[in-house]
């Protein structure tokens, strides 16, 4: 009697778009965050300070479906570290906005 294997992959893809609550928070040095694509969309990442102003982009291209997870290490676009305080981060595609807030503590 001879045996059978088979690989199975399995892609988990969630049925809407999810943005999860960074973790840790409050955080310091790095924080992930994680979100979720049903379909394959163009994704806008952002970090905001309190004013509203973008202090980086984690993400803005085009992603497949799926779970995905970025890292944040505290520093705005030209590679500085950002000061202590609360800030913001908004996942932004075609149909989909949501923010969510994090504290970074020094």
């Amino acid at each position: 009697i001879g045996q059978l294997m088979e690989t199975i992959t399995l892609n988990a893809i969630p049925e809407e778009f999810v943005l999860s609550q960074n973790y840790p928070n409050p955080f310091n040095p790095i924080t992930q965050i994680n979100y979720g694509l049903p379909k394959k969309s163009r994704v806008h990442l952002a970090i905001y300070d309190i004013l509203g102003r973008e202090v980086t982009a984690l993400v803005n291209w085009e992603q497949d479906a799926g779970y995905k997870s970025v890292d944040w290490n505290g520093k705005n676009s030209f590679g500085n570290p950002v000061s202590a305080g609360m800030y913001f981060y908004m996942i932004q595609t075609k149909g989909f906005r949501q923010v969510r807030k994090m504290v970074l503590l020094k």
